[in-house]
């Protein structure tokens, strides 16, 4: 600023000036340690910027290493402790691996789907042994084996009821055909009567017994001509199953490709013009969901990189002030994710995203040095003496700026959830090195950059965010006081009109858009067409069998005592499947296969012969046992070493996504069971770890919060010292905060595992521009508020726009929890510096103006 600004006038706009003190900077003066460092750092740039350029050459490669290993799973985000986790852990390497591609086919012409199954599936049986198990697409395994062995599974109440409606309708057709009673064998009944005596036949109505078994039996012939179609023949599907050993994602990349090309080789369009395919299951959804994090990562970078050096350069139009930004905040990240390799080892999918974030916070301790630098030099200050006092002049704001963030990401360390725990370690660690680099490095950035310019320095460089700023508050200032007050009271009746669950439940709406309309998620959904019933069922586990009875024993009884509010469809063990009292069931039913013998069959109408056949035992009939399963019965229920009798499989009733009262009553219905049985095990499922998700978020989220904040309150007042500035600075965060808050109650806005970071890490940044703000007004004295915003206003105002970049970027993210965390993080750094720039000095001038001015306002 030139002496002009020293005269007592009012700028066009402005706000009256007082004459500043002599030395308006005498506050900022720099210290013993500044005039120590600061030359150091410049004589010694070469050494400095060589060891930078090593740290930044090391970072790199342990942040690619770190980058390389992402794990998009929910259980990812949790603590081991949790139960879902600690069970997933227990169970999982006991149980065979179940998880399966599904190849959806749809189109107009039935048959062609089939043909094409056919033939894809003969050449998905021929690829290697490491890449496909199985081919699951017909009904035929399960049908043969119902006809063999259904009869078993029948009660012998049911075989008793069965025999003897058959044998009352046989006595009476040996009577109505009288003629031919030569035909058949002895019976109760008058054989003598007359054919008029004879009366109706007795119906051989078995419905209430197909009801009672009817589950099995229907499920069965709702397939089309055998093939997991549906009745119309739009939708087919085949099961490819991997090999147990083909978890990782790199295993089930090679499995998706691999059926990928067989179905491209095929043509689908050759069999059916209108026909398309698609691809769902667990090896679909996670190469899909790590595809789409890796994409959303690169948009985001990209974005944030070209959208805030546009943003740097607008305001600073000089290309050395950028390059020294850079290279400071390159250093900074680079060693934030390269420790973050050794402290963490991995990024998962709240902490993929924080690359972006924290460039785009960490630049701003070198945005407000930088832009105090050339401050500095416009009014004629040498390199060295503007380092110094660039240095000194801005050290107490950006600490308490950087290290308050810092702490409110830290403050998210000492949770167990790992979605938090991890993000906090990741972005603290990061808020503090990007500060460091900074006041290290800008230095001899500075020397070695500035110096080659030829680009002379304008005398006076006004900020446009500034002046506009300044204007607004001191035309209407009382306008801004009442509308901050305003919106503070509309946010508090938004959040005690607020309706409805607060945490998000269902996390279908958490993952990538293009899932919903064209990917996984899509055709999960015709799957649940052609099946018509949920196939992942929760996995209980136990001990011993005697452990596993007791549990299914009290799960069985609450399940009666629910009624039809029952959450789940059917509870599957070795007993249901294999039957235990067969050495009962086996007479009756070689009675039954006697008394229904050709010559009777034949002699009935039709219809009554189709029923008759179905009920007819086969010749061969003997003890069915676990190998006679069909391998989609057997193996989810046999462990990997052949113990048997310990795992109930658990299906849900409803097809589709659960709702969040749904979710938790199976949940509370299967561990209450467990819990009450008193035996030793453990159940696994994606509704449990959904509860357990949502557990952790609503007991951890509240305390990372308000450790937040009063991590940042207390640096806050530790930094200032005096009660009146830290009560200006913390009133502007809470104005902010309170305006985030209130638009996401009135937006309905739900919390989840990635969303529920904003409101903790919002103390932290928020707290950076109003700090920025008043310590500038409290270094330049009484009447220098304009001042203050025309300097200072637009390079904090550039701060919060990297900011709001680096949360932006994230809007362009495939991952619908990616951005809903972009937006309502965007809307909280919008709603802190709108308070930091507008309504805390309207607030100001309300104390500070001088006499007469008020009538401007």
């Amino acid at each position: 600023m030139n002496d002009r600004s020293a005269r007592k006038e009012r700028p066009e706009g402005g706000l009256p000036l007082e004459p500043p003190p002599p030395d308006t900077h005498a506050t900022g003066q720099p210290g013993p340690f500044c005039r120590t460092c600061v030359p150091w750092l410049v004589r010694k740039r070469r050494l400095v910027l060589a060891v930078a350029l090593l740290a930044w050459m090391v970072g790199t490669f342990f942040s690619a290493r770190l980058y390389s290993n992402l794990r998009s799973g929910f259980e990812e985000l949790l603590p081991d402790s949790a139960p879902s986790v600690a069970a997933a852990r227990t169970i999982a390497p006991r149980l065979h691996n179940v998880t399966h591609l599904s190849v959806v086919l749809e189109g107009k012409d039935g048959d062609a789907l089939g043909r094409f199954a056919d033939d894809l599936a003969a050449r998905l049986r021929k690829l290697p042994d490491d890449l496909v198990e199985s081919v699951e697409y017909r009904i035929d395994a399960q049908e043969a084996f119902l006809r063999r062995f259904g009869g078993l599974y029948l009660s012998v109440k049911d075989l008793d009821s069965i025999q003897q409606r058959l044998d009352a309708r046989i006595a009476w057709e040996k009577r109505k055909a009288n003629p031919l009673t030569h035909l058949l064998d002895d019976g109760p009944g008058d054989e003598g009567a007359a054919e008029d005596d004879v009366g109706p036949p007795p119906p051989l109505d078995f419905t209430d017994i197909e009801q009672k078994y009817g589950a099995v039996n229907g499920a069965l012939s709702q397939f089309r001509k055998g093939y997991f179609q549906t009745p119309d023949g739009h939708l087919l599907v085949l099961l490819v199953r991997p090999p147990e050993s083909a978890t990782s994602l790199g295993a089930n990349q090679r499995v998706l490709d691999a059926v990928k090309k067989e179905v491209e080789g095929l043509q689908l369009t050759r069999y059916d013009p209108s026909a398309r395919v698609g691809y769902d299951g667990e090896v679909a959804t996670l190469v899909e969901e790590q595809s789409a994090l890796v994409s959303d990562l690169v948009s985001s970078t990209v974005v944030v990189l070209v959208l805030v050096l546009l943003s740097l350069w607008i305001y600073f139009r000089r290309w050395t002030a950028i390059l020294a930004i850079f290279g400071a905040l390159a250093v900074g990240c680079s060693l934030t994710f390269g420790l973050a390799w050794f402290l963490i080892g991995y990024l998962n999918a709240n902490t993929a995203f924080l690359g972006s974030i924290v460039v785009g916070n960490g630049i701003n301790v070198s945005i407000i040095v930088v832009a105090r630098f050339l401050e500095e030099r416009r009014r004629g200050r040498t390199i060295e003496e503007a380092v110094q006092t660039a240095w000194s002049g801005t050290l107490a704001a950006t600490f308490v700026a950087s290290f308050s963030a810092g702490l409110a990401y830290l403050s998210l360390a000492v949770t167990d959830f790992r979605g938090f725990s991890q993000f906090g370690v990741i972005g603290g660690l990061g808020m503090a090195l990007c500060w460091a680099t900074a006041y290290l490095l800008l230095p001899p950035l500075l020397a070695v950059l500035d110096a080659r310019s030829k680009r002379a320095l304008a005398l006076e460089r006004r900020s446009f965010v500034g002046s506009v700023v300044s204007r607004l508050n001191a035309r209407h200032g009382r306008a801004v006081r009442f509308a901050s007050v305003a919106l503070f009271l509309a946010s508090v009746v938004g959040v005690l009109t607020y309706r409805g669950p607060l945490i998000e439940y269902d996390f279908s709406k958490l993952r990538a858009a293009k899932s919903a309309k064209s990917g996984a998620q899509f055709w999960g959904s015709k799957v649940d067409e052609v099946f018509r019933t949920y196939l992942t069922p929760i996995v209980i586990h136990a001990e011993s069998p005697t452990g596993l009875s007791r549990v299914v024993a009290e799960l069985d009884r609450k399940r009666a005592a629910l009624g039809p509010a029952d959450p789940l469809r059917e509870v599957r063990t070795l007993e249901s499947v294999v039957p235990a009292d067969q050495a009962d069931r086996l007479p009756r039913l070689a009675k039954l296969r006697e008394t229904l013998t050709d010559a009777r069959i034949a002699m009935m109408d039709p219809e009554t012969r189709k029923k008759v056949l179905e009920l007819r035992p086969p010749a061969d009939l003997r003890r069915v046992t676990l190998d006679d399963l069909p391998e989609t019965f057997r193996l989810p229920l046999v462990e990997r070493d052949g113990t048997a009798g310990n795992i109930a499989l658990a299906f849900p009733k409803k097809i589709g996504w659960t709702t969040q009262r749904e979710t938790q009553e199976m949940a509370d219905l299967i561990r209450s069971a467990i819990a009450r049985s008193g035996a030793r095990a453990q159940a696994v499922g994606q509704g449990l770890l959904i509860i357990d998700l949502v557990d952790a978020i609503a007991r951890d989220g509240p305390l990372a919060t308000v450790l937040a904040f009063a991590a940042v309150v207390a640096l806050v007042a530790i930094a200032l010292r005096r009660l009146h500035p830290t009560a200006l600075v913390v009133g502007s965060l809470l104005l902010g905060v309170a305006g985030l808050v209130g638009a996401a109650a009135w937006a309905q806005v739900r919390l989840n595992f990635i969303n529920f970071v904003v409101l903790p890490i919002t103390f932290g940044i928020g707290v950076d521009y109003a700090v920025n703000i008043v310590q500038r007004w409290r270094f330049e004295g009484p009447g220098s508020l304009d001042r203050v915003l025309r300097e200072t206003g637009g390079a904090v105002a550039l701060c919060s726009l990297t900011t709001i970049i680096g949360y932006g970027s994230l809007l362009v993210a495939d991952n619908r929890a990616l951005r809903g965390f972009g937006l309502l993080a965007s809307a909280g750094e919008l709603a802190c510096i709108t308070a930091a720039l507008i309504a805390l000095p309207a607030w100001l001038l309300r104390r500070k103006r001088p006499q007469g001015s008020e009538a401007e306002t």
